[in-house]
Order: structure tokens, then sequence, then C-alpha cells
């Protein structure tokens, strides 16, 4: 495919600029785990949740290069900031693709700047029926559910079965986020600003055009004639999700080698012979290679946006090996980015077990990220090898 390689650079400099706020209140993020009101209100003002929301709607309608380029800004900020909008932007995208006008209307149009979408495809549990008009969700559970503290809709999936209990089709759901119950379980480790909370339906009534098959829509199949035109609106959703889902990874280890290089001229050695450890052949090396590690993950990443462009605009749907690819890409991607890391954690000496000590912070964030399973590099190397060997990929979904 012809590499599409653009970017709005107003976006990305709004992005840019809010990165210091970001620093300032990554403590503070933490402590309240969930993003601050005050940098809601950054990120709105400055439209970053509407970068893929079509403009009919009041979106930028942007690409995924230049989406990509906005995360990657803001998770240098703070990763937990840049998870929540690379989630909640990217579910603008999965909404505007899935769903009907109908649809769009109920959600955009009564107030389209109070929009915020938050939700999670996999149900712990979820008790659906078919009734009049829809489906009646007796009860839905659901686990880690980024952006709920702020959401205004949701998206979820669900399984529909016929009536004797068989498997039918993998739904995707979208309703008021009102109609939920947030819990408050997220007490972990790393990224811990993302109140990435469960969420819970008790009898709550989905209609029927709120309602279409995930599958379908996975294979370019969209209830959302009126953007057809529109070659945003043609993007591979999968890989899409699973980039989104990548790139604040790659925004942390930048910053990571950012506070490595600000610090190093201050920093002493000891044992080795020599007095600043900038002057230290070994120190060399192995910020050469944390920096050439930090690249390679920059380019998988950034093919995998170009591509997921250029598709979009040619007309044709993004074909499954294509897919495939674009996921190891995404692994391999985020392999590379914890090797970098790997590198300069350990170069740094033990002062990063401090808590407050931001490559900790880092540290946490990253591992965090590192271990969905989507990004796995070990599943998504092997089903690029399958189809390398002329076999079918072994992934449910792509």
């Amino acid at each position: 495919m012809t590499k599409v390689a653009y970017s709005d650079t107003f976006l990305v400099d709004k992005a840019k600029a809010l990165v210091p706020k970001l620093r300032e209140r990554a403590k503070e993020t933490e402590e309240i785990r969930r993003i601050p009101e005050a940098t809601m209100n950054d990120l709105k003002e400055a439209g970053l949740f509407k970068l893929l929301r079509p403009s009919i709607y009041g979106g930028y309608q942007t690409s995924m290069r230049t989406y990509s380029d906005c995360i990657v800004e803001i998770s240098r900020g703070c990763a937990s900031t840049g998870w929540i909008l690379s989630l909640c932007a990217i579910r603008e995208l999965m909404v505007a693709e899935s769903f009907s006008e109908k649809t769009h209307q109920e959600i955009f149009g009564e107030n389209e700047d109070n929009v915020l979408f938050a939700g999670v495809y996999e149900p712990r549990k979820c008790i659906a029926r078919k009734v009049e008009g829809g489906y009646l969700i007796e009860e839905g559970f659901w686990m880690f559910c980024s952006g709920s503290l702020h959401a205004t809709w949701g998206y979820f999936g669900m399984a529909i079965r016929d009536d004797e209990g068989n498997l039918v089709d993998q739904a995707l759901m979208t309703l008021p986020f009102e109609e939920l119950e947030i819990m408050d379980d997220w007490h972990v480790m790393g990224l811990k600003g993302t109140g990435s909370n469960s969420v819970k339906m008790t009898n709550v009534f989905i209609p029927d055009h709120r309602v279409v098959s995930f599958p379908e829509v996975l294979n370019g199949t969209f209830k959302s004639d009126h953007l057809r035109e529109i070659p945003l609106y043609s993007t591979a959703l999968f890989p899409s999700l699973a980039l989104s889902l990548a790139l604040p990874g790659l925004g942390l280890v930048k910053a990571a080698l950012e506070f490595f290089q600000d610090t190093l001229p201050n920093r002493k050695a000891a044992h080795i012979g020599i007095e600043n450890l900038r002057d230290s052949p070994t120190m060399h090396s192995l910020l050469a290679d944390a920096a050439l590690k930090i690249d390679t993950a920059s380019m998988h990443y950034y093919r995998v946006a170009d591509e997921l462009d250029a598709w979009a605009a040619s007309g044709e749907f993004m074909d499954k090996p294509a897919r495939v690819r674009a996921l190891a890409d995404i692994g391999y991607a985020n392999q590379v980015s914890k090797e970098a890391l790997d590198i300069l954690i350990l170069a740094s000496g033990s002062g990063y077990v401090y808590e407050g000590h931001p490559l900790q912070r880092i540290f946490r964030d990253f591992w965090t990220l590192y271990s969905h399973r989507t990004l796995s590099p070990l599943i998504t190397k092997e089903n690029y090898g399958r189809v390398l060997s002329g076999l079918e990929s072994n992934a449910l979904r792509y």
C-alpha cells in the first residue's frame, strides 16, 4: 500500500504544549485515581477527544497518523492521561463506523460537546435476552472500563444466544453511561489515574438500533451508511483498537529516555574508574541501544498508523493478512519498547525504587500496559508466522 505520512500539526502542537502541565499533575493523578478535572478541561479545550469524530458532529475527522502523534505526546507527560485520551478517542472511531445515523443522532444530537465514550468489549458476565424492540440486559459486568468516571456514553460487548442457549453472534451495544453502575475497584500497580473501574448493568433495555454485530464490524460491514464517502470511517477497526492500547507505551519510553538524558550530566560514576557517568563507554553503548530500540518501536507503530490510513484511502477494506501483520507490528513494538525501558532502568541504578521517582511511575505504568493480552508479542508474532506459513491466524478477532 502507498504510505500516508502527514499530520495535522496544530493538533499535535496542542498535545505537545500540555506535556509540562501533565508532568506537574502526574502525582495528583495517581493519588486521586482519576484524571483531574483541570486536565480533562485542558484536553477538551484542545479538542483532543474529537480527533477521530466526524466533522458533522463537531469533530476533527483527522487521520490515524495524527491521532498517534497526539497520543504519544500526551503520554510523554502522563501515561494515565494518555491512556484515557487514547481509548476515549478511539471509541469515537468505533462508534462512528459501527452504528447508524439514527444512533449517532441520539448520541450527538442534544449536546455534542458533552459526549465522551468509555467501554469494554469482553464481559465477565452478561445475561441478555431478546425482547420486543431490542434486548434486555438482565445482568452484566465488565472490568477495566477506562474512562468510566468521565464518560457520558458507553459501548459494551455481549453474546447473543438463541432460545436453546447457543451462541448466535457477538454484539456491540451503546447506551448512556447513566444507565450503568460504576464500581470503585481500580486499586492497581500502574496506570492508577485511569479510573478503569468495573461497571455493571441491571435490567437495562437496549433498542435494536443500538446493537450491531461485532464480527461484521471487524470485517468492514458498517452500519454508518451516511459516512461511507469519508475514508477515515473505512479504517480497519481491530488493529486501530490494538494501536490505541499500545501508543501510550511509546510515550512512556520516550519520557524515560528524556529523563535519563536530562539527569545524566549530574550523575557520578561508581566502581568503574571514572568520575562522571556520562564519560562511560558502557553507558554510551547502553544509551544508544535504548534510543535505537525506541526508534524501532516508533517505526513499527507508525507503519501501522500509515497502513491504516492508506488502506482507508484506497477504497478497499484492509485485508486479513495485512491486519495480522499490523497486530504483529504492534506486539513487536511493545516488546522492543520494554527492552529499551529495561536498559534505562538498569542503567539508572536503584534510585528509581523510591516512591515519587519519575522512572518508577514510568516502570509501573509501562508494565501495566505491556501485560495487556492484545499487545502480547508472543501471540501476535505466532499468528503472523502462521500467515507467513500459509496458514490461518488462530486469533478470534483481528
